[in-house]
């Protein structure tokens, strides 16, 4: 690749350095506004009404993409999910457990739960009550009630009973309520102003009191976007409320931590205040509320007479469309109580996950601008480089998701992977841009004195064998074709005129060979010669194949030039054309050191014999000539006529020769063909008589048929003077 000039070099260091610092700004502008929050919402509202507050709304917009880019490594094909612990177990107060109609009418008379429970809905409270006695003592280190209950209703003492004689192992909920919120005019939420707890109802907590072990808040609070990545764990009415808390400010627990506490975990909840990223689990079976309260299934081999329950954190909960309390996270949107068993999970796992600081965030940035600009120093070429920086953003990508899935430190990806990508692809794509111009210009300029095949391989691939002076064995099809009479024609003839209907002949033959994937090797005066095979080869049948149909369409090709010339006064031409197939050496021939000048081409005998093929056209009124070696490969797509032995001059060895009638696919064979190959046979045999029968019945099919006329002259002479010696059928070309 040609070299680029400093200039080029610097604007890409540039737009590398520009991509860099504008993200790390960024970054390191949020970690300022994340330390000073109120300086945050004091800069909104001063910029209200002006159109840099949707420099806020735009960063905002990043932000939802970034934070997008990190659930994709919760929810990726890769990600790691919590696996469920084994101490919680779900029983979902779902649409079988509101109906019983699974169950028979004996089933229900046998529990009395059971039938307070069918009586009437909201349930008396009494049946709280009965499902807290039996799974406590079943052995159950808590029993949770993901449900509130603010006021009076039937069955409160029963339950209120319940709560004193479980009061270390019972939580119920309570509702944290948000009452005045504000917003800006970026779509920024601020924090809510007043924040106090629900009480649940006086008959059956008396007390009253908001730091009561038995009652915890089921309040979950999503991020900015609507999205629940987080659980606040504990918390104070003031810090709700996105105030100060007071010195005196009783911390309240989440109905998961309580549960913790009851349990006898309360070194599992998280020491802060502060939101926590959890682990989201697999799903926890919801079991239907109902089934352990019947005798038959509570004694069988599932709940094994309630040692199911030992030791367990049990929670109880809103299931499947009874469920009306729906969040939405990064797998969708799921129920309510799945929050908080994935919250329960997390503790009990201590599987939480950490996001990176800010100025991690910037650090990677750097980093990953400066391994653009790395990338963009030491690999020159474009397809290199471009390779390269994918592995790395995917290198980058399995470290992130490696990350996440054993530690829980959860990395940035769209602003590296973007400074990585647009640095990267930005420098690829500007080199890429030069160095195309400049080889379009190498090329235009070398394919006006060389073969387009060979300017190819120079510009594309310099350091295959055409730098090399020397060569190598190939196997390659050859075709050389001539035009009759040029040489007497120039003699009258106009120079200029003459030229210029020779480039034209020229740059249609060209034209064709160019069409066929074919090397154009040289000019030799009016001839032609091209390769198939010498650069780059699909197969010996296909190189063959190319070379034949590339002699076809020129015959075509030159009637077409001819019927124009003929229109404009100008003397048609005609022309031969030998085409053989075999080995040759192929390489750069030349002179080298001070007077260096080499030129691609192909040598060897399979060269010699194309030249003298294209000759024997003459002698058979033929415009087309093609090798023994080149029949077998062509004959199933080319209609292939035998035209003779032949020993051409400077051989000792005679071949056979052919000529190609028409491709298969545009022409079925000639009736006449069978009878002509006939002849040859005849021929050859030394049946000369036979051989003259069958092609005088040709040329009635085909009349003025110029090899069946040359042959049938031939017979005539070898009846009336008959050879002498062996007869072999070979026919010795007197001249080139």
């Amino acid at each position: 690749m040609p070299a680029k000039p400093n200039r080029h070099r610097r604007i890409l260091t540039g737009i590398c350095l520009a991509f860099t610092l504008v993200l790390a700004a960024r970054a390191a502008a949020n970690a300022w506004l994340d330390r000073q929050p109120q300086r945050r919402m004091q800069v909104i509202e001063r910029l209200q009404g002006t159109p840099l507050v949707l420099l806020f709304a735009a960063n905002d917009r990043y932000e939802a993409w970034e934070q997008q880019a990190r659930d994709w490594l919760m929810t990726s094909h890769f990600g790691y999910r919590a696996k469920p612990n084994p101490d919680i177990i779900f029983l979902g107060i779902d649409q079988s457990t509101m109906t019983l109609d699974a169950l028979f009418d004996e089933d229900i008379e046998e529990s009395p739960t059971l039938r307070l429970m069918r009586a009437t809905f909201p349930w008396n409270r009494a049946v709280y009550a009965q499902i807290a006695d039996r799974l406590i003592e079943a052995g159950a280190s808590a029993v949770v009630f993901d449900m509130i209950f603010p006021g009076p209703r039937e069955g409160d003492d029963a339950f209120s009973a319940a709560l004193e004689r479980h009061a270390g192992k019972i939580v119920i909920g309570s509702n944290l309520v948000d009452r005045d919120h504000s917003a800006d005019a970026a779509g920024l939420t601020a924090a809510p102003k007043k924040a106090a707890l629900e009480i649940p109802s006086p008959t059956l907590l008396p007390a009253k009191s908001k730091t009561d072990p038995r009652v915890g808040y089921v309040n979950v609070w999503p991020d900015w976007d609507g999205t629940v990545r987080r659980i606040t764990y504990r918390t104070t009415e003031l810090e709700a409320a996105g105030q100060k808390p007071a010195d005196d400010s009783p911390e309240l627990l989440s109905l998961v931590s309580r549960a913790l506490a009851q349990s006898g975990r309360p070194g599992l909840i998280p020491a802060t205040r502060q939101q926590v990223a959890i682990r989201f689990t697999e799903g926890i079976f919801s079991r239907p509320l109902y089934e352990f309260l019947v005798e038959d299934l509570w004694n069988d081999a599932t709940y094994q007479s309630g040692r199911l329950f030992r030791g367990k954190i049990v929670l109880i909960g809103a299931a499947g469309n009874q469920a009306e309390d729906r969040l939405n996270t990064p797998f969708g949107t799921v129920l309510g109580p799945t929050i908080h068993l994935s919250a329960l999970n997390a503790a009990l796992n201590q599987d939480f996950l950490r996001p990176i600081r800010r100025a991690g965030e910037v650090a990677i940035i750097l980093g990953a601008g400066l391994v653009a600009w790395l990338l963009g120093a030491y690999f020159r070429q474009p397809v290199v480089r471009l390779a390269v920086l994918i592995f790395t953003i995917a290198l980058y990508l399995v470290v992130a998701q490696t990350s996440f899935n054993g530690t829980g430190l959860t990395l940035i990806l769209v602003s590296p992977l973007l400074t990585l990508a647009g640095s990267g692809f930005t420098w690829s794509a500007w080199e890429a841009v030069l160095d195309r111009v400049e080889r379009t210009r190498m090329r235009k300029t070398l394919e006006r004195y060389v073969s387009r095949d060979v300017v190819r391989e120079l510009v594309d691939n310099p350091e295959t064998f055409l730098n090399a002076l020397g060569g190598i064995h190939k196997s390659v099809t050859v075709l050389f074709s001539d035009v009759r009479g040029f040489t007497t024609r120039t003699e009258g003839a106009d120079p200029h005129a003459l030229v210029k209907q020779l480039n034209e002949y020229f740059s249609e033959m060209v034209r064709i060979v160019f069409a066929n994937h074919g090397t154009l090797d040289k000019f030799i005066g009016d001839a032609v010669m091209a390769h198939w095979g010498s650069i780059q080869s699909e197969g010996l049948k296909i190189d063959a194949c190319r070379a034949v149909r590339t002699a076809l369409e020129m015959r075509r090709g030159l009637e077409t030039l001819n019927a124009d010339w003929t229109r404009r006064g100008i003397e048609p031409m005609a022309f031969g054309m030998g085409i053989n197939h075999g080995e040759v050496i192929a390489g750069n021939l030349g002179a080298s050191g001070e007077f260096e000048k080499q030129e691609f081409t192909v040598i060897g005998d399979a060269v010699n014999l194309a030249s003298r093929l294209e000759g024997v056209t003459k002698s058979y009124h033929l415009d087309l000539v093609i090798g023994e070696l080149v029949e077998p490969l062509v004959r199933e797509e080319f209609v292939v006529r035998s035209v003779d032995l032949i020993k051409v001059k400077g051989k000792t060895r005679g071949v056979a020769v052919f000529t190609v009638v028409e491709e298969r696919r545009n022409a079925a064979e000639p009736a006449w063909l069978a009878r002509h190959e006939e002849a040859v046979r005849f021929y050859r045999a030394g049946d000369f008589a036979g051989a003259e029968t069958a092609w005088r019945e040709v040329l009635a099919q085909a009349p003025g048929d110029p090899l069946a006329e040359v042959f049938l002259g031939r017979c005539r002479e070898l009846l009336t003077n008959p050879p002498e010696g062996v007869w072999d059928g070979v026919f010795e070309m007197k001249s080139k």
